[in-house]
């Protein structure tokens, strides 16, 4: 036992080191990376992180890396970083660190230091409590720029009575996986089964002593959703799968053996919980972006974050199947039907006009990115891309007589590109092809993904003997009265104060005013607007045929624009049984309905 209570826990991971790729001698003995990373009960500000790196290259970088979806750019919270002479090291840039070491041997130590507490925690950002927290993955760690695939062992110096609980595997780590594992510790529910052969594990961080839900029934449905996984794609892509689970956390995020979850338990107290959904969403990443990858996504990266323009794949189809999951298993899903929930897709889909005229390709590109790429559009990657996604599972349906759907296009995109080579549209329209045998793939994919054109939702539902029903209408509140048009929002660039403008449709009485997004807003009707808060207020005490001026500044302009406040329409989506429909409509609508 060290100072403060530590009682070190070690975990050792060891794997072959891999093609070298550092400038040395072919008979230098390779480099290996000895990390501890160091929590003191008495300081939850951060921790200490040492790297004892053997056989060290004379001259090496470690970085910080950038994750594809996010960028906390956690290098602004690294500390007191330094080598033990006759080492030295200069900072290359934001998330690098050149070191020059004349021996064999090299050693760095550094301090995470916490940013200040946001209002509310995501929960794939790093925290610690008196009771445990989250460490770990790129957070924490800093890799060999020129040789991610070395040697890394991992030794966890803990709290006395804290447990640690990751999907970094015990028999070996290259940085990709070690980077890509975060650990949840602290004084840990846990619970240990297997599926299909395969170890699992759920480990519940609580903030308070005691567990108000039923555990056995939150396990029980974890179950399910593991087991309708690899019913779809046959095998699992992992040796060991960890479900960490926080308490009092919003948010979840996939890794490729493990995912974080911020859990409320009052959500698992209720009726219809709404975690199942997103747990199912998560889980299904495993395969579906983690193992298979979405071009040009690469394992490590400490620059800019990357983008791709095949999220519509990667989320699209998540947002299908986590869905579809929830159905087969009998879990709570956000619609009581499935009509009723192509319905509220439809709806999302016709009233954010982005998502009928952007390319799906274009609207992934900048998905994770601020606002502002997409002009005064507003689209979503993950709506068009499950939309496009059940237009292709109908597509399949009814090309192999029902005997096959998008299940079997999954397995196959599962078989030939898992952890080999990025996937990319061509691929997926391969696979379809594949799947139905049939040339129809090949016109949808030109037309809805290399034109963009808008989706013709009539034929696609048409051969499931559905009848498909658009309107506008004014949209109006509960009692009947026309809605002001509030098709504008706010919003704050990361490292300024400013707030701006964002505009969801070029036909708003916003937009024709001459307001776009990303102009700055300094008043509404003389009153300043300092915060979102501010521009909320505003917002909620218009009303139709109101007249308002807009101060906003962009560039080194000021500049007023009157906006006069109209009512704006909404799209009214109905989907109908068709009385005329075949039997073959049928016998498919009915293997649709039932989520089979």
């Amino acid at each position: 036992m060290g100072r403060h209570g530590i009682m070190p826990l070690t975990i050792a991971l060891l794997l072959s080191a891999g093609p070298r790729t550092i400038a040395q001698s072919a008979s230098s003995p390779s480099p290996a990376l000895h990390y501890t990373l160091h929590v003191d009960h008495a300081d939850t500000s951060g921790y200490s992180v040492t790297i004892h790196i053997d056989h060290a290259p004379h001259h090496f970088r470690l970085a910080m890396a950038t994750h594809h979806e996010y960028d906390d750019r956690y290098w602004r919270f690294v500390t007191e970083f330094q080598v033990q002479a006759p080492a030295s090291f200069t900072r290359e840039d934001s998330a690098v660190w050149a070191i020059n070491s004349p021996g064999e041997d090299a050693l760095v130590t550094y301090q995470i230091r916490f940013p200040p507490p946001a209002p509310f925690h995501f929960s794939h950002r790093p925290f610690l409590t008196g009771h445990g927290g989250l460490v770990g993955d790129l957070h924490s760690f800093m890799y060999l720029v020129e040789d991610p695939q070395t040697v890394c062992r991992l030794a966890l110096q803990l709290p006395v009575g804290w447990q640690a609980a990751t999907a970094v595997d015990t028999t070996g780590s290259t940085a990709p996986q070690l980077l890509d594992a975060p650990i949840l510790i602290g004084r840990l529910h846990r619970w240990q089964f297997a599926v299909a052969g395969t170890p699992h594990e759920v480990a519940y961080l609580p903030a308070t002593a005691t567990i108000d839900f039923d555990t056995t029934a939150l396990i029980s449905n974890i179950q399910k959703i593991i087991h309708a996984a690899n019913n779809i794609f046959g095998g699992f892509p992992y040796h060991h799968y960890s479900f960490l689970l926080e308490d009092k956390s919003a948010g979840a995020l996939e890794h490729g053996s493990s995912v974080t979850i911020g859990i409320q338990p009052s959500d698992l107290a209720s009726a219809k919980p709404d975690v199942y959904s997103q747990i199912a969403h998560e889980f299904f990443h495993t395969w579906n972006l983690m193992h298979i990858r979405p071009a040009p996504y690469t394992d490590l990266n400490y620059g800019p974050q990357q983008q791709s323009p095949g999220l519509w794949f990667s989320e699209g189809v998540t947002m299908l199947y986590a869905d579809l999951i929830c159905r087969r298993t009998g879990l709570p899903t956000e619609d009581s039907t499935r009509i009723a929930h192509l319905t509220s897709l439809l709806t999302r889909y016709y009233r954010d006009t982005g998502n009928m005229v952007l390319l799906p390709g274009k609207v992934s590109l900048v998905s994770n990115l601020q606002p502002g790429p997409l002009g005064d559009y507003s689209a979503s990657t993950h709506l068009q891309g499950e939309l496009l996604a059940t237009c292709l599972d109908i597509l399949v349906r009814d090309a192999t007589d029902g005997r096959r759907n998008f299940d079997e296009v999954m397995r196959d995109i599962y078989r030939r590109f898992s952890d080999k080579q990025p996937v990319n549209d061509n691929d997926i329209e391969s696979a379809v092809t594949t799947v139905c045998a049939c040339t129809e793939a090949h016109t949808f994919f030109e037309n809805y993904l290399s034109k963009g054109k808008q989706i013709d939702f009539a034929p696609w539902l048409g051969k499931l003997g559905l009848q498909f029903h658009h309107d506008q209408q004014p949209a109006t509140d509960r009692q009947g009265r026309p809605l002001p048009d509030t098709r504008i929002y706010s919003w704050i660039l990361r490292d300024d104060t400013s707030v701006r403008i964002g505009l969801t449709n070029p036909g708003s009485c916003w937009a024709l005013a001459g307001l776009h997004t990303g102009d700055i807003l300094a008043s509404i009707n003389g009153r300043p607007i300092h915060t979102r808060q501010d521009f909320q207020a505003a917002l909620a005490s218009l009303s139709i045929r109101d007249d308002i001026i807009v101060n906003v500044k962009r560039g080194a302009e000021m500049a007023p624009h009157n906006v006069h406040i109209g009512g704006y329409t909404t799209p009214v989506i109905a989907i109908t049984e068709d009385p005329a429909a075949s039997p073959k409509q049928r016998r498919l609508f009915e293997q649709w309905r039932q989520s089979k």
